[in-house]
């Protein structure tokens, strides 16, 4: 049987460090790079070997894959000083799977592409336990023979992997895509339960009955729980609302250039603003996601959480 090929993984956060583990756990020879030097051992602890920078992965890994906060980080990993570009020697396919402006990842395909290194974008779906379980839905664009080429390492990864087009960069206007119903569907959950308490109606029954017809979601799932038992976690199950606040300024900042200057999408961007700045230098950690439900609380005149026990 042919050795596997070595990989590389920078960026071990939240949803990297699962993922890589995903491939140590597979078989592969993995090399792993974080700007906390403690996620790096642990990794390593697990049979992950260190690179020092990107460009040393470079030299060490055919395959790179990122998962990084911003397309800065993106960008400076990729293409910047000590990146993955002045490495280059064993690379052949840089996959990122943040989540990042699809301009970021036109430009960072443009450069390493001249180069002779494919770049696939391919942001993810399904949260942190998605990342754990390998059960993730990912979005790629590229060139459709380095996606089958390195389809083998997205699938130890995901339970669905849909290549969207040629274009680097189709994969993260789908994940847009996504991240317009998550958050729609999140501001449509904060605004029924709040409704639901000011009419007067048992939260648990309402969120049965809503469990069990159209209105029914992941999101009714994941968040109803916290709520309902009047504990919901600064940070629980979904991150923190700052993540979805910047893939909403994702959202916002591609339709701006499609010119849609309106949509639901911006509303929902423009209520996680209102929050994250009454946070401001009130918390060190943000609020979940499902936070939205502090401002329909306000709105409503009503306590959901602390007495939806």
């Amino acid at each position: 049987m042919p050795e596997k090929e070595t990989i590389g993984y920078i960026g071990l956060g939240n949803m990297g460090m699962p993922m890589a583990r995903n491939l140590v756990r597979a078989g592969y020879p993995v090399v792993v790079h974080d700007i906390d030097p403690s996620r790096v051992r642990t990794l390593v602890g697990e049979g992950a070997a260190a690179a020092e920078s990107p460009a040393e992965m470079a030299l060490r890994a055919s395959v790179i894959f990122s998962s990084l906060p911003t397309g800065e980080s993106v960008e400076d990993v990729a293409i910047g000083p000590g990146g993955i570009l002045d490495g280059g020697r064993a690379v052949q396919v840089y996959i990122d799977m943040s989540t990042i402006p699809p301009p970021v990842c036109e430009r960072v395909g443009a450069r390493l592409g001249d180069r002779g290194i494919d770049m696939l974008d391919a942001p993810v779906t399904g949260g942190k336990a998605g990342a754990a379980a390998g059960a993730l839905g990912i979005m790629v664009g590229g060139r459709a023979g380095a996606f089958e080429r390195c389809r083998p390492l997205l699938e130890v990864l995901g339970g669905v992997v849909q290549h969207f087009g040629e274009a680097v960069g189709s994969g993260m206007h789908a994940k847009l895509a996504n991240q317009i119903m998550v958050g729609a569907h999140l501001a449509a959950f904060a605004e029924a339960l709040a409704y639901g308490k000011r009419a007067g109606l048992d939260l648990h029954a309402l969120v049965d009955i809503l469990k069990s017809g159209r209105a029914g979601s992941e999101i009714l799932n994941v968040n109803s729980p916290g709520i309902l038992d009047g504990n919901l976690e600064e940070v629980g199950a979904m991150g923190p609302m700052t993540l979805l606040r910047k893939d909403l300024d994702c959202v916002v900042e591609s339709m701006t250039a499609m010119g849609v200057e309106q949509s639901l999408s911006h509303d929902v961007r423009e209520m996680y603003d209102r929050l994250i700045d009454e946070d401001d230098g009130k918390r060190e950690v943000a609020r979940d996601c499902m936070g939205l439900i502090y401002l329909y609380q306000n709105r409503f005149g009503v306590e959901v959480i602390a007495d939806a026990t």
